[in-house]
């Protein structure tokens, strides 16, 4: 009966424990239900960091791209800029639309690896040809460039291209060197055809020694460069190399035509997208904090619930525990048999013992499954993490359970063999009495409970307000450490400052006693000093400096140095005064001079003025021959050859007698050429054009010409004749010529011959002749 009164007691106050853990109704449910939430709060954080993470990266590659582009299109306008004035004009034209068909310069419409920049700029001079779709876009050009004064290109034309086709095929090269036409990269393929025109089948060596190797093959040879820029023709001349080589004339990549607004548009956008790249990296490093921070909070609330957990089962073993000692005990109290009354009155306690134990044990009840809910709920959500050390604990508490479990037995067992029936009458009165006092400690330790749970909550809410406002409070005070430590620095710094300063004030001190008896001997030797009047000149004083002009001598030092400089070469110059006079007579004569240089100033711009005049008079004169010699020289060379065109420009349009005239000529059904490029026919033909021309501006009363019609095939002979011919209205013209086509037509012929070791000549008339021979041939008919 002992223990039957003190287990139900004892099972009541390790119950209480709980009670004060998880309140009244029991928060468990609740704390799983944060738990569960912060959990899920964290998985959302961490699915929003991964959907971050790729959006930060495709920003990211975005702004890479961009970023190349940008710099693609700087590189492009920097090399807009640095063009020629005739290539700029060119596609000024073209972005009109004026003249639509052309395409740019040749090396601009290619891309080449840099190992070949070196060979492809040395041995394709073609690269500043400028490419156009058509003959006539060309001639526009041409036109366009003359009309202006801009200057001269040129032009391969795409339509006059397809000849090339065929020949544009892979081939079969010595050594397997590679051609320079198969390693440029174009982004047209038209422009194919213009690069082949300009490089044919050059093929690249890594040496001189492989280049002549390659050039000089026993069936064909070859044209040959070499990386380094050197060059070995066809026919065996070797060129280029040396230190200064030539390269940068095509670029690594092929320009894209980009105007600057369009560069600064994808600069703005790129700047956009830069910091909308910050924003997505700020957010995400703000999302990787707030992930950690959930984590620790979601460990905590875990670490918390299991302790929870644990304390739960232990009161649900000791609640197993004191049933079998309530049984137990129930049983002791039957076989001792005692007094009828007695019994019923703690047979109605132990009731009233029982409904509280039942109380209690529902509740027990209750929380445990809570637990166990809670337990799997946590398992499932975290199996993968805490499998291995869930099995340790489930390990841990069954070795605890055996262990508990044989203490109780022990310890019942030791009750059993001290029970005594001769102290259960005491023992039922002592728990009667114990109950009692039982019941009023738990009703004061209930009260007490809830004072402390109050108690704890504002401790709790304290804490947790404390526990927030410690990292600003942290951060202020080193804060505050930090102000202290610079104000104390500040201070040090100024009583330094302020010692200096005493120790300069003592020193200016000093200065000033000094230079106030300096002033006193100074005014005692200005006294002294006296000026020496001139001739012809006003008495001059002694200026006295008041203070502002004394204040603004930066550096009396200079001044020093100026007297004492002044001192030695007065003394050294000893001063005549008579000096003053000549100096009087040649300032006189020097205005005169200045007179003088003034009226010879104005001759020599009058003069200047005339010669301007005479320079720009002889200018328009020759500008205005020149324009009436090319258009009779263009004339001229058409009659003549019956379709060509010959073209006098000047080298330097600005100032045409510096560089002189250049002679381009386009014989029929060929190209522009330079005049020294023309065969001898061709030469001869341009030559009569431009003497012809020549003689239209300023006749000439007589012309010699020797053999003119050597190099020349019957038909321009002929041509050349009767045009000779014609110009014989206002000239007489002396021909040397071994040609009937030209002496045949000629109003008078001189002979020359040779007998006897003697030359001869003998001059007919060859109309006198013609017309005797057709009488003769008359009187012959009518016989």
């Amino acid at each position: 009966l002992d223990h039957s009164g003190t287990k139900p007691n004892t099972s009541t106050q390790d119950l209480d424990p709980m009670r004060a853990i998880w309140g009244p109704t029991g928060s468990l449910p609740q704390d799983n239900f944060r738990v569960h939430q912060e959990f899920l709060k964290q998985i959302g954080k961490e699915n929003e960091l991964v959907k971050l993470g790729k959006e930060e990266m495709d920003a990211k590659n975005l702004v890479r791209e961009l970023r190349q582009k940008v710099e693609e299109a700087k590189s492009s306008l920097a090399i807009n800029r640095s063009r020629g004035k005739v290539l700029d004009a060119l596609l000024q034209q073209k972005k009109s639309g004026k003249i639509p068909g052309i395409y740019g310069r040749l090396g601009d419409l290619g891309a080449i690896d840099e190992k070949y920049d070196v060979a492809i700029s040395s041995s394709c001079g073609a690269l500043d040809y400028i490419v156009v779709d058509t003959i006539d876009t060309a001639q526009e050009c041409v036109n366009f460039l003359k009309s202006q004064g801009i200057g001269v290109a040129t032009f391969i034309a795409l339509d006059k291209m397809r000849v090339w086709e065929k020949s544009m095929n892979k081939i079969q090269t010595p050594e397997n060197t590679p051609r320079l036409f198969d390693v440029v990269k174009v982004k047209d393929e038209k422009i194919r055809h213009a690069f082949y025109f300009a490089l044919r089948d050059t093929v690249v060596a890594s040496n001189l020694d492989q280049a002549i190797r390659v050039a000089f093959q026993k069936d064909k040879r070859w044209r040959v460069v070499t990386l380094q820029g050197q060059i070995v023709e066809q026919s065996g001349t070797m060129s280029g190399g040396g230190h200064n080589v030539m390269k940068g004339r095509m670029g690594s990549s092929v320009m894209v035509e980009i105007s600057e607004e369009e560069a600064n548009k994808m600069e703005s956008q790129l700047q956009k997208d830069s910091i909308k790249a910050m924003q997505y990296q700020e957010e995400r490093v703000q999302l990787e904090e707030a992930i950690v921070k959930l984590r620790v909070c979601v460990q905590e609330m875990k670490n918390t619930l299991e302790k929870y957990t644990a304390s739960i089962q232990s009161l649900s073993e000791q609640e197993v525990h004191l049933k079998v000692q309530v049984k137990e005990l129930e049983a002791n109290v039957i076989a001792a048999a005692p007094d009828k009354n007695k019994q019923k009155q703690l047979e109605k306690n132990l009731n009233t013992l029982k409904k509280d134990y039942e109380s209690v044990a529902e509740k027990a009840s209750k929380v445990e499954h809570e637990v166990k809910r809670l337990h799997n709920l946590i398992i499932e959500i975290n199996n993968h993490k805490l499998k291995a050390q869930q099995d340790k604990l489930d390990k841990i508490n069954k070795e605890i359970d055996e262990c508990a479990s044989a203490i109780t037995k022990a310890h019942v067992a030791i009750k059993t063999a001290d029970r005594n029936l001769k102290k259960s009458e005491e023992s039922v009165l002592r728990t009667e009495k114990e109950i009692g006092d039982n019941e009023k400690e738990m009703k004061d330790l209930t009260e007490e409970l809830t004072t402390l749970e109050e108690k704890a909550t504002e401790v709790m809410n304290n804490c947790k307000q404390a526990e927030e406002s410690l990292p600003e409070v942290q951060e202020e005070h080193r804060n505050l450490l930090q102000e202290m430590k610079a104000i104390q620095e500040d201070e040090h710094a100024l009583q330094k400052e302020a010692l200096n300063i005493r120790l300069k004030i003592e020193q200016i001190d000093s200065h000033i006693g000094e230079h106030q008896s300096k002033i006193k001997y100074w005014q005692r030797e200005i006294s002294k000093i006296s000026l020496h009047p001139i001739e012809d000149k006003l008495v001059e004083e002694l200026p006295v400096l008041n203070q502002e002009e004394l204040e603004a001598i930066k550096d009396p030092d200079i001044l020093t140095n100026q007297i004492a400089l002044l001192e030695a070469q007065c003394h050294e110059m000893k001063p005549n005064l008579g000096a003053i006079a000549e100096y009087n007579k040649k300032e006189e004569l020097y205005l005169k001079r200045v007179a003088e240089l003034d009226e010879i100033t104005n001759e020599r711009d009058n003069f200047r003025r005339a010669y301007e005049d005479l320079r720009k008079q002889r200018l328009n004169e020759f500008m205005a021959g020149f324009n009436v010699i090319t258009n009779k020289l263009k004339e001229n060379y058409q009659m003549l050859t019956l379709g060509g065109d010959a073209e006098l420009e000047l080298v330097d349009s600005l100032d045409p007698f510096s560089e002189g005239i250049m002679f381009s000529v386009r014989p029929p059904k060929k190209s522009w050429k330079k005049i020294f490029n023309l065969s001898g026919g061709e030469k001869t033909l341009s030559s009569l054009a431009l003497v012809f021309a020549l003689h239209h501006y300023k006749p000439t009363p007589l012309y010699f010409m020797d053999e003119i019609d050597a190099a020349l095939d019957f038909k321009n002979v002929s041509i050349v004749a009767f045009y000779i011919y014609e110009q014989t209205k206002n000239a007489q013209f002396i021909i040397i010529s071994l040609r009937n086509n030209m002496f045949e037509i000629a109003d008078r012929l001189i002979g020359i011959y040779k007998t006897h070791n003697t030359t001869k000549s003998v001059a007919t008339n060859p109309k006198v002749i013609a017309s005797k021979g057709l009488a003769e041939l008359g009187s012959v008919g009518c016989c």
